[in-house]
């Protein structure tokens, strides 16, 4: 199973675990939360712009945080 995510004016095509759940590598999901800051939107926009589940992206930003 594959997922696809938009971002920078391009899409990736990412794989899914047998669950469905999207496995983003470490360095896209830092890349994404960086945009995420220069774009001044919310969170809830933002994951919705680039279809990703809020939950999610609220945990990465929280993981982000922590470290």
């Amino acid at each position: 199973m594959t997922f696809m995510i938009e971002g920078d004016g391009a899409s990736e095509i990412l794989k899914c675990d047998k669950l469905g759940r999207v496995q983003v590598p470490l360095e896209r999901r830092e890349a994404i939360l960086d945009e995420c800051e220069r774009s001044g939107m919310s969170g809830v926009a933002f994951a919705r712009h680039h279809g990703i589940k809020y939950q999610t992206f609220a945990a990465w930003r929280q993981r982000r945080k922590k470290a």
